[in-house]
């Protein structure tokens, strides 16, 4: 197992019992089989020429006239020869793409039951598979089930992927998947294909976590199908196993399958979702510098708002700059006067605010007013802070805040002024 496959499973494993991962059904123990009884194989010496002579003409491209001579003999002489009969028919009708009825000849063959059982066993496996061929599912069904339950011989792993098709079309899923999983415990590796159809049936079922364990397999095959990530990231999404989701997702765009602008942003989200600002601001940041993402007003206000969520403030402080000179709106001079106003840093917040403000095309002007009002009160302009306070009640967000610390400001100049008029009076 490759180091990304291991990485993917030490994910699923560490998730809650929702996340565990299935295992393949194991390979049932062929049936006991008594010996079995000598059976009479002999054919009578014009049957056997019959025979021979049909399959001269088959060889000899010649169906129709190999047909013939088999349809007179068919019903005649022992079961064994009927059998075998029967049997040459349908390959005849086989070798003419005239499947309908090739079925037809072999399920009759099968009928004498007077096949030695290694022949009788092939071809109910042939025949279960001709029938799915030609859209006779239920037969084929019926055909191939018996097969796989009662075969004395080995039963190959395709036999249970194509009885697994006649399942899946007959919606039958929840017997599907076990053949499945069968046909894979047999093979040595994996083939994509079968996964693949596990994949299809537990999706159709939303079994996802029978999705996931297939999605992990198939990333382990052919690591380097970017789909495979983002679908798994998406089925640990659906469990609501979002840390694992991120993961995936960050284990995919590290390798770079994550390269459409809006594959880009929607890791973004998930990230700021998920309150891990810092990976997104250097998402973002890589994304723009590779080219993935374009260098526009957009994409340069992502990267902001993620240093700023992140407390970059230096890395915030360099983008919002390039933005607010780059802008006709003052919003990127209100983002920097709040950032600054969170440091205290109160003469460059109120600075970059009083731009804002007079930029104009803010989202949230009443904000702007009251963090203006915040950083002349931390300059101790008490005049000018409540100047803003003024300005900020005319807006519904900051009505009700303004006035309260309106009243607080205006009684502190009050009873200032009232000590400063009683403090003369007594001098």
């Amino acid at each position: 197992m490759n180091i990304l496959a291991q990485t993917l499973r030490s994910i699923l494993i560490s998730a809650a019992a929702l996340c565990a991962i299935e295992t393949h059904a194991a390979a049932p123990a062929p049936p006991t089989c008594a010996p079995e009884k000598a059976a009479a194989t002999d054919m009578g010496e014009g049957v056997y020429q019959d025979v021979q002579a049909a399959m001269e003409l088959l060889a000899s491209k010649k169906y129709d006239e190999a047909i013939q001579k088999l349809q007179k003999i068919a019903d005649k002489g022992t079961d064994y020869e009927k059998a075998v009969v029967n049997y040459n028919l349908g390959f005849a009708y086989s070798s003419k793409d005239d499947h309908k009825s090739a079925t037809q000849a072999f399920a009759k063959a099968l009928s004498f039951n007077a096949l030695p059982r290694s022949q009788r066993e092939q071809l109910q496996y042939n025949l279960g598979q001709l029938y799915i061929v030609v859209g006779q599912f239920d037969d084929g069904i019926k055909t191939l089930t018996e097969y796989v339950s009662t075969a004395c011989g080995s039963v190959p792993a395709e036999a249970h992927i194509f009885l697994a098709n006649a399942l899946t079309e007959r919606k039958r899923y929840d017997e599907a998947l076990p053949q499945i999983d069968l046909a894979l415990s047999k093979s040595k590796e994996p083939k994509e294909l079968w996964l693949q159809m596990k994949l299809a049936i537990s999706f159709e079922q939303k079994n996802y976590k029978g999705c996931a364990d297939a999605l992990v397999q198939l990333i382990g095959l052919v690591p380097a199908k970017p789909d495979y990530w983002k679908q798994l990231s998406s089925m640990f999404y659906e469990m609501k196993q979002d840390a694992e989701s991120v993961a995936v997702l960050a284990l995919a765009e590290r390798q770079g399958f994550i390269e459409k602008p809006n594959e880009v942003k929607n890791l973004y989200s998930v990230y700021m979702v998920m309150e891990l600002p810092f990976k997104a601001g250097l998402l973002m940041e890589r994304a723009i510098e590779k080219g993935r993402v374009p260098g526009d007003e957009a994409s340069y206000e992502s990267l902001a708002d993620a240093w700023i969520n992140a407390r970059e403030a230096a890395r915030a402080e360099s983008v919002l700059k390039k933005l607010a000179g780059l802008s006709d709106k003052g919003e990127y001079y209100f983002k920097l006067g709040a950032m600054y106003g969170d440091d205290e840093r109160w003469k460059e917040s109120k600075e970059m605010l009083e731009k804002a403000l007079a930029k104009g095309g803010l989202k949230r002007s009443g904000e702007a007013w009251m963090r203006l009002a915040v950083a002349e009160h931390g300059l101790k302009n008490t005049p000018a802070a409540i100047a803003a306070l003024q300005k900020a009640i005319g807006f519904d967000e900051t009505r009700k805040q303004a006035s309260e610390w309106l009243r607080h400001l205006s009684g502190q100049v009050a009873a200032q002024s009232s000590q400063e008029t009683e403090a003369k009076a007594a001098g």
